[in-house]
């Protein structure tokens, strides 16, 4: 039986006759505008490897199909393109800092699965990591915290850092080259003890708000009758702007507590002032602030789910699912609206394989049954938050070869998927990944045996209950 050693999987995959021995000399390249912009067709045959893309976009998707079948592979003509335009990963920066050197390291093994999308998480409750000239404070106070207290992993002194204009300009510059766009996040209303800590007169109470040390939801969040909470948001979303050159901003919008705006008379005044029936909807109001800023600006906003549940929200956004009980993201694209799918309960990368098997990740069909039209859903993301995740390599373990999978189902999207042969295909991919310089989670911790997802699922869960007394 042929097989060849591709992740993700070519959509149509014909064998000829035969094996070929191919290198870059080899290789002939063209553009074909009448292909997608996406969308390659790879012949390796004895004479050499012939190359065309829709775009250059595309040819270079080609190139990672061609880098993985290898020097010596089987005789194949590959007629290939994605079947969602969003395939991406997230990267939460904020709970630990990494390297751009570590972060281009994830990039480049993005890159090599045809993945287009890198979410920066920038800004939480733990720290501001985006330098603001407009708004410095919201960084030189907001981006260090007194300690770190993530359950079993607690680290005593001071913890900060931040992304300098430069070094932010030089991933994006890094994933350009490699047809990844960076979508960078600054959350909001709620996750922003951080920024409040800079600026506490933005909070409901006008008291000094402390950069959190732990995880956690917290009561303090942006307050959305002050017109100076505006002020000060939309200066550091024009610092962004000139930074990011994405056509779409992350606004966050999720864990937004209201005992504050219930209590506030600013917010109350902003409600009865604008005829909001309650603090969901003043929420809505609040978002469609932001929307239309960045609308001014040609650009446009993702959001959470829990942003959808006013049913205010301006209808521009892309809605990111992550946990959605009530569906509200299934009824937002059943009625024209874009999502994205990153469910917490199979494409969330940081919690322990016990909870989330390999194989519960790529078995996952990521448009709901109820979704009329597949083509609102928009792709596919593999979100990693790091609050118990401080290093580098630790990050690589738990993110790979789970994000591989993801991107997988954003290129191949099947119902029905044989996960024995893409685990078999991982064995040749791990090449890729050490030429890269990362290193995925050994075989054995992929797929855990019943007792020991039992098991380690509880210790994981009680190790984050830990605190210092």
């Amino acid at each position: 039986m042929k097989r060849i050693n591709v992740i993700p999987m070519p959509n149509k995959v014909e064998f000829l006759d035969g094996e070929a021995v191919v290198n870059a000399e080899m290789l002939t390249v063209s553009v074909d505008g009448s292909l997608g912009d996406e969308e390659y067709i790879l012949t390796v045959d004895q004479s050499g490897a012939k190359l065309t893309g829709g775009s250059e976009k595309a040819v270079f998707y080609g190139k990672q199909t061609l880098r993985q079948l290898g020097t010596h592979c089987p005789c194949v003509r590959i007629e290939d393109k994605p079947a969602f335009p969003y395939r991406g990963f997230m990267l939460d920066t904020v709970r630990h800092i990494f390297t751009v050197e570590d972060i281009k390291k994830l990039v480049d093994a993005a890159a090599s699965v045809k993945m287009n999308v890198m979410h920066w998480h920038l800004t939480d409750d733990q720290g501001f990591r985006i330098y603001s000239a407009r708004r410095p404070e919201a960084t030189l106070k907001g981006s260090t915290r007194k300690s770190s207290d993530f359950g079993r992993l607690e680290e005593s002194g001071e913890y900060g850092g931040y992304f300098t204009p430069e070094e932010m300009r030089e991933v994006v510059d890094y994933c350009s080259e490699r047809y990844i766009t960076v979508i960078p996040e600054m959350d909001m209303p709620g996750h922003t003890s951080a920024l409040l800590h800079a600026y506490p007169q933005l909070s409901c109470k006008g008291e000094a708000v402390e950069v959190k040390t732990s995880q956690g939801i917290y009561e303090d969040i942006l307050c959305a009758g002050k017109d100076e909470t505006f002020e000060v948001v939309f200066d550091i979303l024009s610092d962004i702007l000139e930074i990011f050159p994405s056509e779409y901003i992350h606004i966050g919008g999720d864990e937004a507590p209201k005992t504050r705006w219930k209590e506030c008379p600013h917010c109350q005044q902003r409600m009865k002032k604008e005829g909001l029936k309650d603090e969901e909807t003043l929420q809505g109001w609040f978002t469609n602030q932001v929307v239309e800023f960045l609308k001014s600006k040609g650009r446009k906003a993702i959001v959470w789910n829990e942003s959808l549940r006013s049913g205010v929200v301006d209808r521009s956004v892309t809605a990111q699912m992550w946990m959605d009980k009530k569906k509200h993201s299934v009824k937002f694209a059943n009625e024209g609206g874009v999502m994205i799918n990153s469910d917490f309960f199979h494409y969330y990368c940081d919690y322990p394989y016990s909870m989330t098997p390999l194989i519960k990740t790529y078995s996952y069909n990521p448009v709901d049954r109820k979704i009329k039209d597949k083509s609102t859903v928009a792709g596919v993301e593999a979100p990693i938050w790091t609050e118990y995740i401080n290093n580098f390599e630790y990050l690589c373990r738990m993110f790979f070869p789970r994000a591989t999978a993801v991107a997988e189902t954003g290129w191949t999207y099947r119902e029905n998927k044989d996960a024995a042969d893409f685990q078999r295909r991982l064995g040749s991919y791990k090449k890729i990944l050490d030429e890269i310089g990362i290193t995925p989670a050994p075989e054995e911790d992929w797929n855990p045996s019943v007792f020991d997802r039992v098991t380690k699922t509880v210790y994981f869960f009680t190790g984050l209950l830990k605190r210092k007394n």
